[in-house]
């Protein structure tokens, strides 16, 4: 049996060939081959992670601004506030457009900001000064609506 396997061993022996062993780096980091557009890849990776961040981040912020606002008490200021400037506009419009005893101009104080308005015959400006110091301007021209006369 040794023989027979002593034989065996022999007879394989002879058709066996090697050659030389190389030794390479895969990574391009350190064999250089290829090396830029493994740093392009590692790279974009980094940077699509971090927008994925900030992304959710930014919806993460949206979400908490728009349960903040869904709140009772916030759609109750909101209800309030809407009515308190359409009260405010109401009034304005009355003192503007009243027949008899029409205020020719007025200037008051809200929140911060200062509305004052003038009636120069048939056109009435209105300038509105907010907290910041941003200004708008509206003119309204009287007769043109018809059914208001000034």
């Amino acid at each position: 049996m040794r023989i027979l396997l002593l034989l065996f061993l022999c007879l394989f022996a002879w058709n066996t060939k090697a050659s030389e062993l190389i030794f390479q780096f895969n990574s391009p980091s350190f064999s250089g081959i290829g090396y830029s557009s493994h740093a392009l890849t590692i790279y974009n990776m980094e940077l699509s992670r971090k927008l994925t961040i900030e992304a959710e981040k930014k919806a993460a912020q949206l979400r908490a601004d728009q349960d903040a606002r869904s709140t009772t008490m916030a759609r109750f200021i909101s209800n309030l506030e809407s009515r308190v400037y359409n009260e405010l506009a109401r009034q304005i419009t009355e003192k503007l457009f009243e027949g008899t005893g029409a205020q020719v101009s007025g200037t008051f104080n809200f929140n911060g900001g200062t509305i004052s308005y003038t009636k120069t015959g048939n056109l009435i400006a209105v300038t509105i000064r907010d907290a910041a110091g941003s200004i708008t301007t509206m003119n309204v021209p009287v007769g043109d609506f018809g059914w208001i006369t000034p």
